[in-house]
Formats: structure tokens, C-alpha cells, sequence
């Protein structure tokens, strides 16, 4: 007896435990059913599974799972019960519902959610400002008017410089005065 439930043991186990799969497809028309021209989408997914109390207890991605080329993602070997699987993805919009509720019950098929998705709708960017276009007749005058700026300041700098000049060299000429022994200097 002893012998032949462990025999049997691992039979009645795998009968108690059970899968989830997800399987993506390409949604062109948005509908998010499976039509027969919609080819299965085999990177890009993500799936949390969770327990009824909303802890996630497995995760997996579409690109690790040995299925994907069928756009099939699995969680084996649950026990019998209710979960709820939670699907994303960063490169496609999902067409229908992305948290699902499911079930395993021994002896049942494998519970199967199928994920319509289609390619994320990538806003233009803006032109942005005005970008100003150069030309050879721009340049020229940009050149003129810096040059003309140029003169402008070489001359005001000089004419400081002369005042700065007559006002310290005024300042600095020695004042006609008494000297120490009593006579002007001339």
C-alpha cells in the first residue's frame, strides 16, 4: 500500500495543480479578439500573477518563456484555486482588459487569457522654435554688424581713455605751493 501511493502520489499531485497562460497577438482591429490574420506578438509583456488577496506571487516576461515565438506565456504548477493574472507592456497598447481573473480546478484545462495588442501610437513631435536658416547673405550681415559694433566700442573706448587721461594726469601734476624753504616752484 505504502508503496503504491507513492507511486501514485505524484499522478493525484499533478492532477491538484494546474496552469495560466496568456497568449499575445497583434490586434489590428482593435477589437480584442484573436482573428486568423493576427499574428502572435512574442516579446514585450510582462504577467504578475497574484493570489486572491492581490499579492503578487510570480511574474514572468514574454521574451523567458519557452513559448514565445507563439506569443504563449505560462504559470505552471499552481494549486488549485483563484488568481488574477496582470498583464503590461511598454511597447504595445492592450486592446481589452490587462488584469484578468482565473481559475485552476483539478483536472481542468489550463486557464487561457488572450491579450490583444497593438503597436504604440508614438505622438509627432513638435517642429519646436523656428530654427533660423544661415545663408551666405545672413552671415555677411551678422559679420557687418559685429564689425560695426567693434568700431563703435574701439571709439568709445578710446575717448574714455583720454578723459580717464586728462582727469589723473590733472590730478597727479605737482600744485605750485610753498616749499620747505619758503619759495613757489614754478
Amino acid at each position: 500500500m505504502i508503496c503504491l501511493s507513492f507511486v501514485l502520489l505524484p499522478t493525484m499531485l499533478a492532477q491538484e495543480t494546474g496552469q495560466i497562460c496568456a497568449q499575445s497577438f497583434e490586434d489590428r482591429n482593435g477589437d480584442g479578439l484573436r482573428d486568423p490574420d493576427e499574428r502572435a506578438i512574442a516579446h514585450g509583456v510582462s504577467a504578475s500573477l497574484g493570489n486572491p488577496a492581490g499579492v503578487t506571487i510570480a511574474s514572468r516576461l514574454l521574451e523567458d518563456s519557452p513559448f514565445a515565438a507563439d506569443g504563449l506565456l505560462c504559470f505552471d504548477d499552481l494549486p488549485a484555486g483563484d488568481y488574477q493574472l496582470t498583464l503590461r507592456s511598454a511597447e504595445f497598447t492592450i486592446t481589452a482588459a490587462a488584469v484578468f481573473s482565473a481559475s485552476v480546478s483539478p483536472g481542468a484545462a489550463p486557464a487561457l487569457v488572450e491579450l490583444g495588442l497593438q503597436p504604440l501610437q508614438v505622438a509627432e513631435a513638435s517642429p519646436g522654435p523656428a530654427r533660423l536658416k544661415l545663408d551666405a547673405d545672413l552671415v555677411a550681415a551678422v559679420l557687418r554688424a559685429l564689425a560695426g559694433g567693434a568700431v563703435v566700442a574701439a571709439i568709445l573706448s578710446v575717448i574714455g581713455l583720454l578723459i580717464f587721461l586728462a582727469i589723473f594726469r590733472r590730478r597727479s601734476s605737482p600744485k605750485p605751493g610753498p616749499t620747505g624753504n619758503g619759495q613757489i616752484e614754478a
